[in-house]
């Protein structure tokens, strides 16, 4: 079988290497197949026929974006929780609306979602899937992934939702309990994941802990003994999210590090309320933290964390969390992670010259950042030969973005989704000139308004006065464990 080809000519490349990597202006790059196989000036084209060529004037190229944190499924519900608490969230969407989901509506979610992610530049994505129902609905969330053609790791989630909506006593009589989940789940690792290394297989396979103030120390333990047994190749969780006093208080990684079980195998999502022998413990093991602020933000997580981790050498990125709540853009990320942490930087008795954060640091942090804690910085984050073709080319000729004057600050701050002409995968194009690439929009929109119309019509007929009743009691409790 033949080489193909692809040759970007003529680009602004912001290779974002370990050390930052300033931008290098008119320049290509060639890919061979999957691989970056060449960077500089003037490349010559190969002499084989499948070669394609992307002219890149007046283009910015950055490595794909790496979102180590996201509910695909709640794509369907976009913006229904803007306005909510995290009690609003944990009781109405995570306890209400994913008890309703279908196997169907997962796959069209999850399928929708990732390809939304493809429209805003993201090439990877840790998908923390908790709407696992049944083994169906595991199957239809790994589908929508691998049709989607994104880069990333499905975690299966362990979290069993209420078999009748918003009643947690109705677990008791759901088959489909945790033991019948670690059952599919390895059921889910040989079936779809038989080749679980990331150097070869676009998507791979992981687990999703239980949250661990809803349940004890050593059950927590007991899914991470689990999750290993089932070779899974990264393991997430939601940490420090609540504080019972307004400070940091000692959680799940404290745990896991009393136990002698850290490594670099975890995912830590959020995390506001860390402790800083938590942090130490999350650097010295290897593990990753991934920030979300605008969820943490909103629904008093505490501000995002990423920022104090990184300085202390840990592996830090940032996700997107919930559609459900905000969009896909990850330069809105970049912007609302970085802006925030100047502004609680800043020390008003003194005169700064500068700011301390760059937009350098939070590009970085959105890709090769990323790239580290999902443990693929060998394939993806940077744009270097031999590493993976993940790349986003961003077309800044308009009124928005001329003139660039600084690359990097351009893509943080000037540019939007609109801007983003060309997305990269795995040497694939899956966007071209501002469109994805062999999508049916019109059958997918039909399809999605269809279904999120019929999940609130069923929500709506829940009695949620009783279900926050209900929940109200234990979400006390897990603010004050």
């Amino acid at each position: 079988m033949s080489n193909s080809y692809i040759l970007i000519k003529g680009g602004t490349v912001i290779p974002l290497v370990v050390s930052g990597g300033k931008p290098l202006h008119n320049c290509d790059i060639l890919i061979e197949n999957d691989r970056i196989k060449d960077i500089g000036q003037d490349l010559s084209l190969p002499t084989e026929n499948n070669v394609s060529t992307i002219n890149a004037k007046n283009c910015i190229i950055t490595p794909g974006f790496v979102d180590g944190h996201h509910h695909m499924w709640q794509h369907l519900l976009r913006g229904i929780t803007a306005n909510w608490s995290l009690f609003g969230y944990a009781c109405h969407l995570r306890s209400v609306y994913g008890s309703l989901y279908t196997p169907d509506d997962v796959y069209v979610a999850t399928y929708a979602a990732a390809l939304s992610l493809l429209n805003n530049g993201v090439t990877t994505v840790l998908d923390h899937c908790h709407v696992i129902n049944s083994p169906a609905h595991a199957d239809a969330a790994v589908k929508g992934l691998k049709d989607a053609g994104i880069r990333g790791t499905f975690c299966y989630g362990l979290y069993q939702n209420p078999k009748e909506p918003g009643d947690f006593a109705s677990t008791a009589t759901d088959t489909f309990d945790q033991a019948a989940r670690v059952d599919d789940a390895l059921r889910v690792r040989e079936e779809h994941f038989l080749n679980n290394d990331a150097n070869s297989s676009l998507l791979t396979f992981g687990i999703a802990l239980n949250d661990p103030p809803t349940q004890s120390r050593e059950k927590t333990i007991g899914e991470l003994d689990i999750a290993r047994k089932l070779k899974a190749r990264l393991t997430t969780v939601h940490a420090s999210v609540i504080s019972h006093d307004g400070a940091p208080n000692p959680e799940v990684v404290q745990d896991l590090a009393d136990a002698q079980l850290m490594g670099p195998d975890l995912v830590f999502s959020h995390g506001g309320w860390m402790t800083d022998g938590e942090l130490a413990a999350v650097q010295s093991s290897g593990a990753g933290i991934v920030g979300t602020p605008d969820t943490e933000l909103q629904m008093g997580m505490g501000y995002p964390v990423v920022w104090k981790a990184a300085d202390m050498g840990c592996r830090a990125c940032l996700g997107l969390d919930i559609t459900s709540n905000q969009g896909n853009d990850f330069m809105a990320q970049m912007r609302l992670a970085l802006q925030t942490q100047r502004a609680r930087d800043c020390d008003h008795r003194t005169v700064h010259k500068d700011v301390r954060r760059k937009a350098v640091d939070v590009l970085r942090m959105a890709t090769l950042g990323g790239a580290e804690v999902m443990d693929m910085d060998s394939l993806i984050g940077s744009i270097v030969p031999g590493k993976k073709a993940d790349l986003v080319m961003f077309r800044c000729d308009d009124i928005d973005t001329v003139p660039v004057v600084d690359p990097t600050a351009t893509v943080v701050f000037h540019a939007s989704p609109k801007n983003i002409d060309t997305v990269i995968v795995d040497g694939k194009v899956l966007k071209q000139d501002g469109r994805l690439v062999g999508v049916d929009w019109e059958s997918l929109h039909d399809e999605i308004i269809c279904k999120s119309q019929r999940l609130r019509d069923q929500a709506g007929k829940v009695d949620m006065e009783k279900a926050e009743s209900l929940f109200y009691s234990i979400f006390e409790k897990a603010m004050q464990k």
